[in-house]
């Protein structure tokens, strides 16, 4: 696994020198007032708000040209090489400034090649002495002891742009990096890392933490890992929070707690839990180092939820017998709204349709590919809109996940059920009275003035009902799991929705109307909520 360069960093000075020029052009962008660039010379540009930004900047920039200058002798694609702050302080700390403007906001720095290399030579030396010893003690180390080891060997030498350029020995061609990666990728093919929690619901209460072990079963204690939260891509508000990235060591045992975050924009999200080892933290980390996270990484995906009944919500509704269809005094109903006798038996049902939230959290969790129309639609995809574009079927595994998630049994109501609850014990003609919706502002409807698309769900409370069901009227289309097409049979899949939508009149909005629609359609008018089952 050991790695060659043509030619060693020290004998590559006339090489050096011919592309030194063109090495500062590719990487800076000097002000042509402050230098005239000459060959054999590599240079730095800095700027910034402060006479201390610009002189930094200016001479981590003369550092990272001249490594990727003599990196790029060998192998022309290399990418621009980049060093911690701590280096850059280390190798130029007292270097002065080649030219400035008056203000010393816009420096330049140089050095000549010849200088450079002596420089770093002495560097390099140093630096070489320094990990030597550590390096010939990884042997007698146990697994753990290797990684975490060859990780802050790796470090040092990612942090210093040294890891395609320090030799085992002065004057040598192999390069250290290769030697240390050769022991990591053979301990990581080895590490299985499981999740204590598996994807699903977790609550504050949820103890998560890792194990790892051999592929023989052996614990694997004191490796430090990373563990790296972030809210799941689905939440149009994913940007608002910040990715949570921490390292925890494994006991005795091969187990690591993992605590959960507390920032507010974590709390009731879906999100991904990843843990791997512990290479990349730095951000000049090499692409094996890299590669070694990658390749060791599992994750689990959870949805946090404080208070599920909170989150969750449904109303309680008695079995019983009650008028369906139309009410007396509704001149606008039809003939198929006819007033009727129906009976349910007792069941809950959902305050407000399935947001995007909601369904965001499934598919996660449930890792899904079949994402709805519109969900990437802004116009219809913010957390708390009811979802819209999905069909009969995804409705309903939406529902089944939820019953294998919680063991309570949800579903589509049927449409005695919506009508039900929608009349909330009461003879009228929209959920909250007889009173046109143009007048009471009571849902989100063609012409109401305030949206032209779907609305938050719960944004007209005056035109909850009295059990405190919200949207029942406008918004959307609500699936329903009736059929009322003639001589309907196990292959229909026409499906009756219920309520009205943003996109269509008063008159929609009425308890008793409905409309018969292809159940495999999908459209940004129509969503769904849910029924809960109750003991009878």
């Amino acid at each position: 696994m050991c790695e060659f360069i043509g030619k060693n960093r020290f004998r590559v000075f006339a090489l050096s020198i011919s592309i030194a020029l063109f090495g500062s052009f590719v990487f800076a962008k000097p002000d042509p007032k402050l230098v005239k660039e000459e060959d054999g010379f590599y240079y730095g540009y800095g700027k910034g708000s402060t006479k201390e930004t610009a002189a930094f900047t200016g001479k981590k920039d003369l550092i990272e040209t001249a490594l990727t200058t003599i990196v790029r002798a060998s192998n022309p694609k290399a990418p621009r090489i980049n060093v911690s702050d701590e280096s850059v302080n280390n190798r130029l700390a007292e270097l002065k400034p080649y030219t400035k403007d008056k203000k010393e906001l816009n420096v330049a720095y140089r050095m000549k090649v010849a200088d450079w290399d002596k420089l770093e030579k002495e560097f390099a030396n140093k630096l070489r002495a320094s990990i030597s010893p550590r390096y010939e003690a990884l042997s007698s180390k146990s697994p753990a002891e290797k990684i975490n080891e060859s990780m802050a060997i790796l470090t040092i030498l990612a942090d210093n742009g040294e890891t395609e350029l320090l030799t085992v020995q002065e004057g040598a061609t192999e390069l250290f990096s290769r030697r240390i990666e050769a022991i990591c990728e053979d301990i990581v093919k080895n590490l299985v890392i499981t999740m204590s929690a598996p994807d699903g619901f977790i609550s504050p209460e949820t103890q998560i933490s890792v194990k790892v072990t051999d592929k023989a079963g052996k614990a694997v204690s004191g490796l430090t890992l990373k563990a790296y939260w972030e809210v799941s891509s689905l939440l149009a508000s994913a940007s608002e929070a910040q990715e949570v990235v921490s390292t925890i060591k494994t006991d005795s045992k091969g187990t690591a707690s993992v605590e959960y975050p507390v920032a507010a924009e974590y709390k009731n999200k879906p999100v991904t839990l990843t843990v791997s080892t512990a290479f990349a933290l730095s951000a000049q980390a090499s692409k094996a180092m890299k590669k070694f996270d990658k390749d060791s990484a599992v994750d689990a995906r959870y949805i946090h939820c404080e208070d599920f009944n909170a989150n969750y919500k449904f109303v309680d509704i008695e079995a019983g017998e009650f008028n369906a269809g139309a009410v007396a005094h509704d001149s606008k109903a039809g003939k198929s709204e006819a007033s009727h006798k129906a009976t349910t038996d007792a069941y809950a049902m959902a305050v407000t349709p399935v947001t995007n939230a909601e369904y965001a959290a499934y598919l996660h969790v449930t890792r899904s590919d079949s994402v709805p129309e519109y969900f990437e639609n802004s116009d219809y995809n913010q957390d708390k809109q009811p979802v819209v574009g999905v069909s009969v079927k995804d409705a309903e595994a939406y529902a089944e996940w939820l019953s294998e998630q919680t063991g309570a049994k949800y579903r589509l109501p049927t449409e005695e059920e919506w009508e039900k609850a929608a009349r909330a014990g009461k003879e009228t003609i929209y959920p909250w009275g007889d009173e046109d919706p143009k007048k009471a502002k009571c849902a989100n409807f063609k012409g109401n003035k305030q949206f032209k698309q779907t609305s938050p769900v719960g944004s007209f409370e005056n035109g909850n009902n009295a059990w405190g069901l919200a949207d029942m009227s406008g918004n959307v289309w609500e699936w329903t799991s009736t059929d009322r097409t003639e001589n309907a049979d196990e292959e229909s899949t026409m499906r009756v929705v219920k309520g009205g939508s943003w996109m269509d009149g008063p008159t929609d909005l009425r308890i008793s109307y409905f409309r018969s629609i292809e159940g495999q359609n999908v459209s940004p008018d129509v969503g769904f909520r849910l029924v809960k089952e109750v003991s009878k």
